[in-house]
C-alpha cells in the first residue's frame, strides 16, 4: 500500500512548520541539527506507513520509537538546562535586592540612631554602656516601624512578593533565623 496524500499532506503541514519555527526562533548549530532530525523522524514516519511487509513495519516501527525516545530525552536536557540557568540568574537577583534592602535599611537605622530622637519625638541621651547588638537592633527595627509605618509595610510587602516570585522561601528563613 503506498502513502497516502493524506499522510504526505500532515508530513509537508509539520515539516513546514518546523522549518518556520527555526527560521523565526533558531539560534545557533544545535537548533540547525536537531531541526534535521526531526525532519527525518517525520519522513521516516512517513516512511513506515508504505506498503512494507510486517517484519519491515515492526522494525520501522522500533527505529522511530527509539527516534522519539532520544529526541525526548534530548528536549528534557534542554529543558531542565534553561531552568537551570533562570534558577541561577533569579537567585543571583535576589542576592542583589537582597543586599541592597540590607543596606538601606541600615542606612534608615544609622540615620534614626543619629537623630538621637525615639518615638514620642524626645531626644535621648546616648547610654554609658550600648546594648546587646540583637537588642540595638530590635530597637532601632521596632522604632523604625513605629516612625514609618508606611514605608516599612510597603517594603515588607515587596520582600515578600520577591521572595513568591522567586521561589526562596528558604532564603527568607535563614534571613529571619537567629544566627
Amino acid at each position: 500500500m503506498a502513502i497516502t496524500d493524506r499522510i504526505r499532506a500532515e508530513a509537508r503541514r509539520t515539516i513546514d512548520g518546523i522549518k518556520l519555527y527555526y527560521e523565526k526562533y533558531g539560534q545557533d548549530l544545535e537548533d540547525a541539527e536537531e531541526k534535521e532530525h526531526r525532519i527525518a523522524r517525520i519522513e521516516a514516519a512517513m516512511e513506515g506507513c508504505n506498503g512494507l511487509s510486517q517484519e519491515d513495519k515492526v522494525q520501522k516501527t522500533a527505529e522511530n520509537l527509539f527516534e522519539l525516545t532520544c529526541a525526548q530525552e534530548r528536549a528534557f536536557d534542554s529543558m531542565r538546562k534553561e531552568i537551570k540557568l533562570l534558577r541561577d540568574e533569579n537567585t543571583q537577583e535576589f542576592d542583589i535586592l537582597r543586599r541592597e534592602l540590607k543596606s538601606g535599611l541600615n542606612d534608615v537605622m544609622n540615620k534614626i540612631e543619629d537623630s538621637g530622637s525615639d518615638s514620642s519625638g524626645k531626644n535621648t541621651p546616648s547610654l554609658a554602656s550600648p546594648p546587646a547588638s540583637g537588642s540595638l537592633q530590635n530597637h532601632f527595627i521596632s522604632k523604625l516601624i513605629s516612625e514609618h509605618p508606611l514605608i516599612s509595610l510597603n517594603a515588607f510587602l515587596f520582600v515578600l512578593l520577591l521572595v513568591f516570585i522567586s521561589g526562596h522561601f528558604d532564603e527568607l528563613a535563614k534571613l529571619i533565623s537567629p544566627q
